[in-house]
């Protein structure tokens, strides 16, 4: 089997649930919609591009290694935004402050402060994505990329490379770090669930799952932000936690 990994670390980031009011918490590691989001982001894909992201969706499979949990942090927020306008649409953010009528809208959310995850991507059955053409892609990105909003930069590259592993537990142990991951790592923050494992619930070479987990984080429609539920398995991690 042929795996895609790549490194995900920001020195602030966000792993959005459900957002529902002026709470908008985080799950303790990023859903699939967010990497597949991130991969499309860096091919240059639009949001309104449905067309791609259901592509992208039905040719990969997901897992995520959680290398350091990072510690949680509460923001309270404010932003200030335009009315909606039907047929409007604002290019930049300069657009939206100049627009008459802002609204300012409230909110707490919750960060993951130096969480580190290793991410991995691979055919689903009877596909055949270009896993070369992706890693050229995340390494020179058509947009700017981020951990789950746009004021939360990666602090490191993603670092793309492709592994010939038999189980997806062998791809993740084969996975060469650089000398700064490396270093982050050993400084990020968190100190449980070290190297828990999750990952499509289908996935053929899941490893033995400790607990399955329901998650709202199937794209139905990028642009109306309409999100399904799916399955994952969760393997335990290095100190026996999940």
């Amino acid at each position: 089997m042929r795996y895609l990994l790549l490194t995900l670390y920001a020195p602030l980031g966000a792993c959005g649930e459900i957002a529902v009011g002026e709470r908008r918490m985080s799950w303790a590691r990023p859903g699939r919609s967010a990497i597949l989001g991130l991969v499309a982001a860096a091919r240059g894909v639009e949001r309104a591009d449905e067309a791609a992201h259901r592509r992208l969706d039905a040719d990969l499979h997901y897992a995520v290694r959680t290398d350091a949990p990072g510690r949680p942090l509460m923001d309270y927020h404010t932003a200030q935004t335009p009315k909606a306008r039907k047929g409007r649409t604002f290019a930049l953010r300069r657009e939206e402050l100049e627009s008459e009528g802002l609204n300012t809208v409230r909110s707490s959310r919750e960060w993951l402060s130096d969480a580190f995850f290793t991410i991995a991507l691979w055919a689903r059955q009877d596909h055949a994505p270009n896993l070369a053409e992706l890693a050229a892609a995340l390494r020179r990105p058509r947009f700017v990329l981020y951990l789950g909003r746009k004021s939360a930069p990666l602090g490191l590259p993603l670092n793309p490379e492709i592994v010939d592993a038999d189980t997806l537990v062998a791809a993740f142990n084969a996975r060469q770090r650089t000398a700064e991951e490396q270093w982050v790592l050993q400084h990020a923050g968190g100190g449980a669930a070290r190297g828990a494992i999750a990952c499509d619930h289908d996935a053929p070479d899941a490893p033995d799952a400790a607990g399955i987990e329901r998650r709202r984080d199937v794209v139905v429609s990028r642009t109306r932000w309409q999100f399904a539920d799916r399955l994952e398995r969760v393997a335990l991690g290095e100190d026996g936690e999940a």
